[in-house]
């Protein structure tokens, strides 16, 4: 599942391109997890990192669209940007912020799913480099191709890899939206492996990368398949 946010401070705009949203996931196998925002600042004090597409109304009072979009790269390199605007004319402006597209009100559904999958391409392309882990010592980016798994302890989820364990102040839940939803699955309640490195799966237990880790009866179902699939071409091998 991708994070994605709307930043228009037209709530029909808005609503216009929730419904693009709909339609595109009837033709694509991804889903997305939609936040909404009236204005630049309201998404700058929730934003921790964790959207892979931005759309940004051009032209919106108090901070624009170019403005946040510059504000945006400061804190964040990678993010996807793609300008909603009523003319075409400023789109120019997005080469300085590597913004990916424009799109023109009023949104057309079909022009909306062509201009996301350049979208879904360039996130996939960057998939590999975008995880960043706020901790107690600072922040940690992480290939996800080097995540064996995840597990929870208490409140904190550790983050296990090759070159060595993280600890985040977080959730499962909110930790698996930020990674790529074919890859990774629960094994149990406190555990999302990366199927990369399975290398077995006996009764109610896994091999990963020479580790064992349960798997719990509810689970094991679901884990299988989504193992069948993953192995049968689900998987991405560039990640």
């Amino acid at each position: 599942m991708l994070n994605v946010a709307l930043v228009d401070d037209e709530a029909a705009a808005r609503q216009k391109l929730k419904d693009c949203f709909s339609f595109l996931e009837s033709r694509v196998s991804e889903k997305f997890a939609i936040d909404e925002y009236a204005d630049a600042d309201s998404f700058f004090m929730h934003f921790d990192g964790q959207y892979s597409i931005v759309f940004l109304d051009i032209e919106m009072p108090e901070m624009d669209g170019m403005t946040a979009a510059r504000k945006l790269r400061r804190l964040d390199k990678s993010v996807t940007i793609i300008f909603v605007t009523n003319t075409a004319r400023y789109a120019v402006q997005g080469y300085e912020v590597d913004a990916l597209d424009y799109i023109v009100k009023p949104v057309d559904k079909y022009a909306f799913a062509l201009k996301m999958q350049r979208a879904l391409d360039r996130v996939a392309r960057r998939k590999d480099a975008d995880i960043l882990l706020k901790t107690a010592d600072g922040a940690e980016c992480l290939q996800v191709s080097h995540i064996k798994y995840l597990e929870v302890q208490g409140h904190y989820v550790i983050y296990h890899t090759y070159f060595g364990n993280y600890s985040v102040y977080s959730t499962l839940s909110a930790e698996e939206k930020r990674l790529p939803a074919r890859q990774f699955v629960k094994c149990n309640r406190n555990l999302f492996v990366n199927l990369r490195y399975i290398e077995s799966v006996g009764d109610g237990m896994c091999v990963l990368a020479g580790e064992e880790l349960p798997i719990s009866r509810p689970q094991k179902k679901a884990f299988v398949q989504a193992l069948q699939n993953y192995m049968h071409g689900g998987g991405n091998g560039n990640v």
